[in-house]
Formats: C-alpha cells, sequence, structure tokens
C-alpha cells in the first residue's frame, strides 16, 4: 500500500510539472525545460534547442551555466571536463562572444596560493601542432605548419613586457627608418662633439650566463596519463649556457647616449643595442673623413709607401695561424697548435682566466708548431689562449680544463 502510495505521489507531481511546462518528458525520450515547445535535442532549456546538440540552453539575459566543484581531492579537480573525439575535426571547447562594445571568447582567471595558470594548453602524442595557436585571421589554424610548437601566432605579437629567449629568434629584426621614424628633428643632439668620440672608451665585458635547473615535468591536465618527463637539453640552450657572451658598459654609454639605455624595475640596466648600429655607421664615417683629411696632407708617395708595408704586414700576418687545442675539454694535457710566419722576430702562447688576468707566457719560435700544457697547471674551469706575434695578437680561443 505504501509503495502504491508513493508512485502515486510521483505521477501526480510530474503531471503538476508538465502542467506547468517546467519539465517534460516526450514521447520521443527528449526533455524539455522551463519551456512549451517541442524540444529537439535530447535536454532542451528555455527553447526548442538544436538536434545537433545532445544538450541546448537558451539562457536568454541570463549567465548561460554554472559549474563549480570544490573540496579536498588528491588529483585534479575540474570544474567542467569537455572531450571530443572521433571526428575529422575534434573541439573539446567552443565559445563566441559577440557584442557591440569589449567582449572575450575566452575568460578564464587562477586564483591560488601557489603556481596559477589563467589559461594551460599542451599537446601530447602528435607529431606536430601547437599548444596554443592565435591568430588576427580567420584561418582555423591553416598557418601552422608541420612543426611541434607551445605557442604559434598568426599576426602581429605585441607586448608591452619584456620577452626573454632561451634560445634563438629566427627572421629579419626589424627597426625604424629616419623618414619613418616620425621625428621632425635633424641631426644630433649629443653630449659629446662627436660620435666616434662618444663611442670611445667603450669597454666590454665577456660574462658566462648562468644555467637553470631543469625542472620535472608532470601531466597537469589528463589523468589518465600521469608521466613525469624530464625536460630535454635543447642543443642550442647548450651552446649558448657554455659560450662566452659580450656586453658594453652600460655606465659609461649613458654618459654619451642616455637614450640608448633603460632601467628595469630592479634598477638594473639594459641597452638598446639595435639602435646603436646607426651611431656605430656613423663613427665609421667620421673616422673614414678623418683618414681622408690626413692622407691629404701626406705627400703622395709617403701615402703609397705606407700603404705597401701596410699590405707587407696584413700578409705576414695572415700566415700566423692560432688552432683549437685538441683535446678539449681535457683533465691531464693538451696540445696547443699554431703557425708562425718565416719572418717572425717574436713570438708567444699567454693564457687568461675569465677575468683577463695572465696565467703563462710561453714564448715560442719559427719552426715551433705546438705546446704541451698540463691541466694541472691551471686546475678547473675554462680558460682563454693568445697567439701573440711581434707584439700583436692574432687570435683568442678558449679551452676548458675538467676533473674527469
Amino acid at each position: 500500500m505504501m509503495k502504491k502510495t508513493i508512485i502515486l505521489c510521483a505521477l501526480m507531481a510530474l503531471t503538476a510539472i508538465n502542467a506547468n511546462a517546467q519539465f517534460r518528458v516526450q514521447s520521443d525520450g527528449k526533455i524539455a525545460v522551463h519551456t512549451n515547445s517541442t524540444a529537439l535535442s535530447p535536454i532542451s532549456i528555455n527553447g526548442t534547442g538544436n538536434a545537433d546538440y545532445y544538450i541546448n540552453c537558451n539562457a536568454s539575459a541570463k549567465n548561460g551555466i554554472r559549474l563549480t566543484s570544490s573540496g579536498n581531492n588528491s588529483g585534479n579537480l575540474y570544474g567542467g571536463d569537455f572531450l571530443a573525439s572521433s571526428a575529422n575535426r575534434a573541439v573539446g571547447l567552443k565559445t563566441k562572444a559577440s557584442t557591440s562594445n569589449t567582449c572575450f571568447g575566452l575568460m578564464a582567471t587562477a586564483d591560488c596560493t601557489s603556481v596559477a595558470f589563467g589559461v594551460y594548453g599542451g599537446i601530447y602524442y602528435t607529431n606536430s601542432g601547437a599548444a596554443i595557436y592565435g591568430s588576427s585571421y580567420d584561418d582555423l589554424g591553416s598557418a601552422l605548419d608541420t612543426g611541434r610548437y607551445a605557442g604559434f601566432f598568426h599576426g602581429d605579437v605585441k607586448t608591452t613586457g619584456s620577452i626573454t629567449v632561451g634560445t634563438t629568434i629566427q627572421g629579419a629584426l626589424l627597426g625604424e627608418s629616419s623618414s619613418e621614424s616620425g621625428s621632425s628633428v635633424n641631426g644630433l643632439s649629443l653630449r659629446t662633439a662627436s660620435v666616434s668620440q662618444g663611442l670611445s672608451g667603450l669597454s666590454v665585458t665577456a660574462y658566462q650566463k648562468a644555467r637553470p635547473a631543469l625542472p620535472e615535468v608532470s601531466n597537469p591536465v589528463n589523468d589518465t596519463l600521469q608521466r613525469n618527463e624530464i625536460i630535454e637539453p635543447n642543443i642550442i640552450d647548450e651552446q649558448f649556457y657554455a659560450k662566452n657572451h659580450y656586453a658594453l658598459d652600460a655606465e659609461r654609454l649613458e654618459e654619451a647616449f642616455p637614450d640608448l639605455v633603460y632601467v628595469r624595475k630592479d634598477g638594473s640596466k639594459a641597452i638598446n643595442y639595435m639602435e646603436m648600429i646607426p651611431l656605430l655607421v656613423q663613427s665609421i664615417n667620421e673616422l673614414n673623413e678623418k683618414i681622408e683629411i690626413l692622407e691629404a696632407q701626406i705627400p703622395e708617395g709617403a701615402v703609397k709607401a705606407a700603404r705597401v708595408a701596410t699590405d707587407i704586414e696584413s700578409l705576414s700576418l695572415s700566415k700566423n695561424v692560432l688552432y683549437q687545442n685538441t683535446p678539449n675539454p681535457f683533465k691531464e694535457q693538451t696540445a696547443i697548435r699554431f703557425s708562425l710566419a718565416d719572418d717572425t722576430q717574436s713570438a708567444s702562447i699567454c693564457i687568461f682566466d675569465m677575468t683577463g688576468k695572465m696565467l703563462k707566457n710561453i714564448p715560442v719560435s719559427t719552426g715551433d708548431t705546438s705546446v704541451s700544457l698540463n691541466g694541472w697547471e691551471l686546475g678547473e674551469g675554462m680558460f682563454l689562449y693568445t697567439l701573440i706575434v711581434n707584439g700583436k695578437e692574432i687570435d683568442t680561443k678558449r679551452m676548458i680544463i675538467t676533473r674527469q
């Protein structure tokens, strides 16, 4: 009797709901919610729906759907999980925003006390593609080539902050020309009498970049993968951190050309090297003008004799060659090979540490072809060695001494 009463109450409640057109199950099994229209979707809310969609909700002037999840979870906790497969082009989540004012196709925010990602994109088990693809054209990813990218952008990209690049930048680095710079000022207003004078005395510093630790990356998206991958070192990265890098003294440059020096938030200074190129060209032109003036003041015969002497000296120096030491890196002993011109008067191999301090001076002479160096003489580290002939530096190379 009790079971019959419960069933009867349920049928009466369903009838009342149907009467108010709030919830209705059609004879074809489709469900219409908050609508009197015939549902075309298996579940249609506040409208007829669309046969191409399993669930169709017409939110009208209200927000559409809100999904929340909270509480402790040992794995990933998703507000919504969308999966599309078995299609020519599968889209996990498609959004579109349309308004006469500002609109966002997708808005994602992250708020946590640890690491936060507003938008995360990943590609797995695929030969090509991009984790994040951005385009200012209606191309649906057609501009992407067969590469594999964390991010790919088809169109102009602008940032108001700095860009840090771990490997290389390929392509042309373009700057404004004087005709398109929008400036109405002709000539230069400098703190020095000439560009060459302003650039003189700049000191060059050699340094090495600190190698960052390679983190373990776990897959934060797909629970079924659960794999940890060690990021493979990029071959360009390996060379980048092994090689020396060179920079100018920003303090000294700022005295003559303050517009080329920028100050970061932490107080450190950066140099606009690209806009130094026009200044270097101007400096060369100034020096050429001075050479022409000096040559005009010297008798023609003396100028020709000086040029012949210079050509002879250059030919002699070209016969002086310094080779890379072998083996390199080394632990116990290495050989530094070289060749000297027949008219060499004095020559030596000089060993320096990375600060420029001379550690050894090994005299050599015509007929010598190499010198040997023991690792215990200098200890572990990176060193420079230079061939000096007749008081002139011919070439400088680098060698590495290791413990193993």
